[in-house]
């Protein structure tokens, strides 16, 4: 690159400095070949708006993976509630055919016994607690999946949700093999005063008294 001499009021020469130029009335100006001209002259306008776009993209990405597992854990734990109102529901069905079978079995008189529906009764009922063991069985399979991506509160919260159910479920089971025991002791009551009234008791004197 060619550079510029001027003739001091001396008489040596001296040196403009690369890129400038002096002119009589303003002294140095930037040339059109150098540095400064290619700093001044760049627009960079369209990288910062591209760059400023890439993070905005970026950011709304990491939002929606944050956001992501909130909302999939809200809809497990709606699920999850779901299941256990319904469970609770079956439970209390159940349990109001249990008493209703309670009322059956605890009559004792022979004619007041209604032996079909009482089968009927116990037969749907042992249905309903094998369906029932079932279905909690699969909450807490539930339960403990959720539990491996919830908190501490909501691990806490959905395992006392399963106990109480097993243990109403438990107490209910308890309450009819009861009932049965109490079904099988009138049996027996009844089957012996069958027998009595059959003649098979104590023999009756069917003999006339003597005439006198």
């Amino acid at each position: 690159m060619s550079t510029l001499r001027r003739r001091t009021v001396s008489g040596s020469e001296h040196e403009d400095p690369p890129g400038l130029r002096r002119t009589p009335a303003t002294g140095f100006v930037t040339t059109s070949n150098g540095p400064a001209a290619d700093m001044t002259s760049r627009d960079r306008t369209a990288e910062f708006k591209s760059a400023a776009k890439l993070m905005q993209g970026t950011m709304a990405q990491q939002q929606q993976r944050l956001r992501r597992p909130g909302e999939r854990g809200a809809q497990e734990w709606g699920r999850f509630m779901h299941a256990a109102r319904q469970i609770g529901k079956d439970i209390a069905n159940t349990f109001a055919k249990l008493e209703k079978l309670t009322l059956l079995a605890r009559r004792k008189t022979i004619f007041d016994d209604r032996p079909e529906e009482i089968q009927e009764l116990t037969y749907i009922i042992k249905q309903d607690i094998g369906s029932l063991n079932k279905a909690i069985a699969q909450l807490q399979e539930v339960a403990r999946s959720r539990n491996q991506h919830g908190g501490k509160h909501m691990q806490s919260h959905s395992n006392s949700v399963v106990v109480s159910l097993q243990s109403k479920l438990a107490s209910m089971s308890n309450d009819f093999k009861s009932v049965l025991e109490v079904r099988t002791e009138n049996l027996k009551h009844q089957k012996s005063r069958r027998e009595q009234f059959s003649g098979q008791g104590p023999g009756v004197s069917t003999a006339l008294p003597p005439s006198h």
